[in-house]
């Protein structure tokens, strides 16, 4: 079954793919070829995709071994390594979609930044991985401090105090992952549709292919299956959708009448 992590990477190779295919065998520039605004931005990109794809490595490792990590000892140590490695790869994951978003011409990037801003995780990253002495609130005008508690760091349970204990929150650090995944993969969704629009402007085949592959992601996006079979060239797909269970009706819940089975002769 698919993870919202493995969404998100399949929609972050699908947009290198994106990319390759409108550069590869052009006799323009790969900042030409992509319409991006000056020749720098064609380094920019190629890093925003390699960040993104990296992140996804540890969130995935992350999700795999939890703070305790895959050794056998308890070693604090490593559960604060992997709590503050975890929340940078948020973090810059964040940063390089939002990056592309940006580089792709996309509309009205400020809007992404204050999503990724009401992210649990993008504020635990703040908070104690980052700014643990002089967090600050928008709209607050004094600084906070935050620090975790070291005997609650455990599995996907992470507890931040404010100061010396005035107040106390417990994050669940699987769940936040989810949310952050979801949203990055809906900021990705929107970059991939964009640059398909940009890119291929006036080649009907090439919008027809990509838009296909687009609304394969979307179908695994929302939960759902595809299997490849057969050989290259007559290659077959099945494709399992999963709905939600229906409630019993009244009338499929009412108690038929006993008939006497018939023997056909």
């Amino acid at each position: 079954m698919n993870t919202p992590n493995s969404i998100l990477q399949s929609y972050a190779d699908a947009f290198r793919d994106l990319v390759n295919a409108r550069v590869r065998g052009k006799n323009a520039s790969p900042s030409t070829a992509l319409r991006l605004n000056a020749e720098r931005d064609w380094s920019f990109v190629c890093v925003a995709m390699d960040v993104v794809g990296d992140a996804s490595l540890a969130i995935e490792s992350f999700l795999k071994f939890s703070l305790d990590g895959p050794t056998r000892y308890e070693d604090v140590g490593e559960r604060y390594l992997r709590l503050y490695g975890l929340l940078c790869a948020a973090y810059v994951q964040q940063q390089a979609v939002l990056k592309l978003y940006s580089l792709m011409n996309c509309p009205n990037p400020k809007d992404i930044q204050a999503t990724f801003n009401k992210l649990e995780i993008r504020t635990l990253r703040h908070q104690i991985a980052s700014h643990s002495l002089d967090f600050l609130e928008p709209g607050v005008g004094r600084k906070r401090a935050f620090v975790p508690v070291r005997i609650c760091l455990s599995g996907f349970s992470c507890t931040v105090t404010e100061n010396r204990g005035d107040t106390s929150r417990t994050v669940k650090l699987d769940d936040a992952l989810e949310a952050h995944c979801r949203v990055v993969t809906e900021i990705l969704d929107k970059t991939y549709e964009k640059s398909v629009r940009t890119l291929f402007k006036g080649q009907t085949a090439k919008i027809a292919e990509f838009s296909k592959k687009l609304a394969d992601l979307r179908f695994l996006r929302d939960g759902n299956l595809i299997f490849h079979i057969g050989e290259k060239g007559e290659q077959r797909e099945i494709r399992v959708v999963f709905v939600e269970p229906r409630m019993p009706t009244r009338s499929t819940t009412m108690r038929t009448k006993k008939t006497r089975p018939r023997t056909l002769v």
